[in-house]
């Protein structure tokens, strides 16, 4: 009694054929109606039968609609929300293609070795590639993309490209609507890992700056573009740890751990543990963490564990 395609539309019978009768019943009495306008039965016939044609025409609609109605736009999957730190290491929620184009017209201009990110909240799907968390660009002789991804099971993985500054922001606009096409980027994690012990003789020569993102202060035009991004992501043990962040809330029995988050989300936590709500709190960024959990009188004692990647040692400071 149901007839389906591919887009699920369907004809039902009942309504069709029942309007259909309806209809033919109320133009039957319409027209014996018209005939006797004379007498007062014509009147009264024509009366109903307009009524019982107008209730066929409805039924025959009602059993035809899903058929002849346009199709259902799919349902969107909700925007994302994109955070910016540019050149100057400044945090802004609004990104749009002009602001993007004008970063990369300051990465283009400038002879100082700058770069700016873009972080997606939630994790955009990028099929294979896996949940793209942040883009970082900097340039270096062409403007250089950066694209963190997460995978399920295997941790990170990392793909770059190198493209011309228009066809950057062409690239950041397919960002911004979500459909980014990562077709033509390569993985550097691979070779990454592989450059390992050779950048791990360098260790005199690194430095970190407040992003946690690592540098050479030697480095030079001749290098390569891997290399390069070797010793800009990775520590000196060459575990990426730029980009770890981890906040965990502990209660009597139980703790939600969170990868994503904002800074109100630990301003929440804080104030939960001075409230006595949280027995607990830790916030993991890059290679050190902190620890906060109420002190002996109403005060909140903080344990920071920072790591020294010249000398390879922890520090704790409370």
């Amino acid at each position: 009694m149901i007839k389906n395609n591919r887009t699920r539309k369907r004809l039902h019978l009942i309504p069709l054929i029942l309007g259909g009768y309806g209809a033919f019943l109320g133009f039957g009495l319409t027209a014996l109606g018209l005939a006797e306008m004379n007498e007062w039965i014509g009147i009264v016939r024509l009366l109903i039968g307009i009524g019982m044609a107008g209730f066929g025409l409805l039924g025959i609609w009602d059993g035809v609609r899903d058929l002849v109605r346009p199709d259902r736009r799919p349902e969107q999957a909700p925007a994302s929300q994109f955070i910016l730190t540019d050149t100057s290491g400044n945090k802004s929620s609004l990104v749009t293609p002009e602001v993007l184009r004008g970063q990369i017209g300051i990465l283009a201009e400038s002879g100082e070795p700058k770069h700016f990110d873009i972080q997606v909240l939630p994790p955009l799907s990028a099929g294979e590639h896996g949940l793209l968390n942040q883009v970082l660009c900097i340039y270096h002789g062409n403007i250089i993309f950066v694209a963190f991804f997460e995978m399920p099971k295997d941790g990170y993985r990392i793909y770059q490209k190198s493209t011309e500054p228009d066809t950057a922001v062409e690239w950041m606009k397919q960002l911004l609507a979500g459909i980014p096409d990562f077709s033509g980027w390569e993985n550097i994690e691979i070779k990454a890992r592989q450059d390992e012990g050779a950048v791990s003789q360098n260790e005199d020569n690194t430095w970190r700056d407040e992003s946690g993102i690592c540098s050479d202060e030697t480095d030079t035009s001749q290098e390569s573009v891997e290399s390069f991004w070797h010793q800009l992501l990775t520590s000196q043990k060459g575990q990426l740890n730029c980009w770890h962040q981890l906040l965990v809330i502990f209660g009597e029995s139980w703790h939600d751990e969170h990868k994503f988050f904002s800074a109100r989300d630990v301003e929440l936590a804080i104030e939960g543990i001075h409230e006595r709500k949280y027995l607990k709190a830790v916030l993991e960024w890059g290679a050190g963490a902190v620890d906060l959990f109420p002190g002996v009188q109403n005060d909140l004692m903080v344990i920071w564990r920072a790591n020294d990647t010249k000398r390879g040692d922890t520090r704790f400071l409370a």
